[in-house]
């Protein structure tokens, strides 16, 4: 049976959180090697497998097997409850300036879904990035500036409701658009400028989408965000 309440898990540095979903963890050399590394549940096995061990599993453990195969320095926060996923269960017990998570894009579609729709509800400001096999996703409240490639594909996709005030870089600006679930985002946009900025107000956040070699790029940006909501 789980506590009643689980202390969290402090970081000063970034953590690394590995999920489920089929992964080969590339890209995951570009994170620095004194991250903590977590799983959400079957991530364990992606985690182990690649020689990673985490400081904790967390989750329902449905998708584990045999807990007691696991090797005893890793903890486990076994949360029964199902009314949030082992993504948002993480999350909640990671105080980390910033995530990145492997293995929750791809494969099934409802889970990557209930990752976003997680994303979506995060009371803080802290920058969320999830790496795919194609995409690496970013997680922004406020304004972001990249240094990609020109001509990298740039995809906005609200989280809720966003009103943007002004871009640059982009060969389709969002100057003035306000993006919503259902009426409006901002896929396939494409890179005309070495730095691409974006001016976003209040609102629900947003997902920079942009192929998935552009984690580096991310991860710089990212810092700048973990640096400003500090």
């Amino acid at each position: 049976m789980s506590p009643a309440v689980q202390a969290p898990f402090v970081s000063s540095t970034p953590a690394i959180l590995i999920g489920a979903a089929p992964t080969d963890l590339a890209g995951i050399e570009h994170c620095a090697p004194d991250w903590p590394v977590f799983a959400a549940d079957g991530g364990v096995h992606t985690a182990l497998a690649h020689h990673y061990r985490p400081r904790a599993v967390i989750g329902d453990m449905d998708s584990i097997g045999d807990l007691s195969q696991l090797d005893k320095a890793i903890e486990r926060v076994h949360l029964a409850a199902q009314e949030d996923t082992d993504f948002e269960k993480s999350l909640r017990l990671i105080d980390a300036p910033m995530v990145i998570g492997f293995g929750f894009l791809g494969a099934r579609s409802d889970h990557m879904l209930a990752a976003l729709h997680t994303l979506a509800g995060l009371a803080d400001n802290r920058p969320i990035i999830l790496v795919g096999q194609h995409d690496v996703m970013l997680r922004v409240r406020g304004n972001c500036q990249f240094d990609l490639p020109v001509g990298t594909r740039f995809s906005l996709w609200p989280l809720g409701r966003q009103f943007f005030e002004k871009s640059q870089g982009l060969a389709w600006p969002v100057d003035g658009l306000t993006m919503e679930i259902g009426k409006q985002c901002g896929t396939s946009n494409r890179v005309t400028d070495a730095s691409v900025k974006i001016e976003a107000s209040a609102g629900d956040g947003y997902m920079v989408i942009l192929p998935a070699d552009c984690l580096r790029a991310v991860l710089q940006t990212a810092r700048a965000l973990a640096d400003r909501a500090a």
